[in-house]
């Protein structure tokens, strides 16, 4: 390893980043305001650019810090033999005029930047050219110390940390997006009707039956149906939590940041299917698809299997007037689904493995998710009967200024969204439980 092999690698990794830089700003200026208050609206694709433009952009900052680190390595290894480490650590103290902390930080660019932008956009552990987070590297001196053991023989590989492959199914994923402005939702949903439309005639006798051609004849009258509404209100309800790190483990490990904020994000997403399912709506909670009045029961029977029983289920969305869209199941069930043979032997489901691997069930989208519990499931009109509304997507923070952090020296990185679920045709979604089959002699 030499210097100027590591200067080339170091420069070419900079170059790489300001390309990568400048595809976020392409992406982000293509993002459209569409309401005309700053509310930016992005297609899917769009978005999986962003954010796999900003990964990429991430990993790079990291590679860029450690060939940083190896740079100094390869300039001391190359130094003459004569020079010791503390003379040239001396030499170096001794050069220009030394700047006070407080005084370095006040006019480095990052702070300049920060407070250029009002302190709004502080993101992380901001890092500046002197002062309490410019030591990267552990000298000889501090090893010393007794903290770092070494083994006699061979030598240590970091293996680093492997990251979950498989993205998790989302309840969402069954709704169109929707956004909001507002802290608040209502409107009024139906409840109840009573269709009694019929035949109309011209005339009828006085008691209603056929005309007699008397005097006493009326004109037909068309028959009355029953609507029954009520109106809800529904919150903008705030979901998050956060995980607390040391800078240090942050600084020798740079990917475990991505890593816990993915987790976290993932974390938010996980409550809010939860949510969205099984929320109670008490004080300022999300309502629940399956505790808001007028959703439809249903058991299955143990004469059938279950797909079956979800096909019958469906049959109550479709009386109500309305064509189900996705249904929720816990990942067990449908593993017994996906499972389930016919009387040949052959899976009843194969097909559709073998078109593209879709997850589908009688034409429905599946979602199978860990926030479904075991033996039941949820089937309707996503987006119609049911929307979902954002208020503000999931946002990661960070910060060091949070109690004692800056004297711990401890990163707080919090996760969270604001988000509102209103269900204002409950009749079109079906609840039901799974019956254990029996097969009949």
């Amino acid at each position: 390893m030499t210097a100027t092999a590591s200067k080339a690698h170091l420069k070419d990794l900079n170059d790489r980043l300001q390309t990568k830089a400048a595809d976020i700003d392409r992406i982000r200026s293509s993002f459209k305001d569409e309401t005309g208050k700053g509310h930016m609206v992005l297609t899917k694709e769009q978005h999986a650019d962003y954010l796999a433009a900003i990964d990429n952009a991430t990993e790079l900052k990291a590679l860029i810090v450690a060939e940083q680190k190896a740079l100094g390595i390869a300039e001391y290894l190359d130094m003459p033999a004569s020079t010791s480490v503390a003379g040239q650590i001396a030499a170096q103290q001794g050069r220009g005029t030394q700047q006070s902390l407080s005084q370095a930080w006040l006019e480095s660019p990052e702070f300049l930047q920060m407070k250029a932008s009002g302190f709004r956009e502080i993101r992380g552990i901001t890092t500046f050219a002197q002062g309490l987070y410019s030591f990267e590297t552990k000298d000889t001196f501090s090893l010393s110390g007794g903290t770092v053991s070494h083994p006699g023989f061979g030598m240590a590989e970091k293996v680093g940390i492997t990251e979950r492959q498989r993205r998790p199914s989302r309840v969402r994923d069954l709704f169109p997006a929707e956004s909001t402005q507002a802290n608040v939702l209502y409107g009024v949903r139906q409840v109840g009707f009573v269709n009694n439309a019929g035949y109309i005639p011209e005339r009828t006798a006085a008691d209603g039956g056929p005309a007699t051609g008397a005097a006493t004849d009326m004109w037909g009258k068309a028959p009355k149906s029953k609507w029954d509404y009520e109106s809800y209100t529904a919150p903008i309800a705030e979901i998050g939590h956060f995980e607390v790190i040391h800078k240090n483990t942050l600084s020798d490990e740079s990917r475990l940041r991505g890593i816990v904020e993915r987790d976290l994000i993932d974390g938010v997403k996980l409550r809010e299917d939860e949510e969205i399912l099984f929320g109670t709506g008490a004080g300022e909670t999300i309502l629940g698809i399956t505790n808001t009045p007028g959703v439809q029961l249903y058991t299955g029977k143990a004469s059938d299997k279950r797909t079956a029983q979800v096909r019958r289920a469906m049959t109550l969305s479709i009386l109500s007037y309305f064509d189900p869209n996705g249904i929720i199941l816990h990942p067990i069930d449908f593993e017994g689904i996906e499972l389930e043979e016919d009387n040949q032997g052959a899976f009843r489901v194969a097909v559709s493995v073998a078109i593209g691997a879709e997850k589908r069930v009688w034409r429905l989208n599946v979602i199978d998710t860990a926030a479904m519990r075991v033996g039941k499931f949820v089937l309707g009109s996503f987006g119609q009967g049911a929307k979902l509304y954002d208020r503000e997507t999931v946002v990661v923070q960070a910060s060091t200024e949070t109690g004692n952090s800056f004297l711990e020296g401890t990163v707080v990185i919090k996760a969270s969204e604001r988000v509102g679920l209103v269900v204002d045709r409950p009749e079109s979604f079906v609840y039901g439980s799974f019956t254990p089959y029996v097969a009949t002699p």
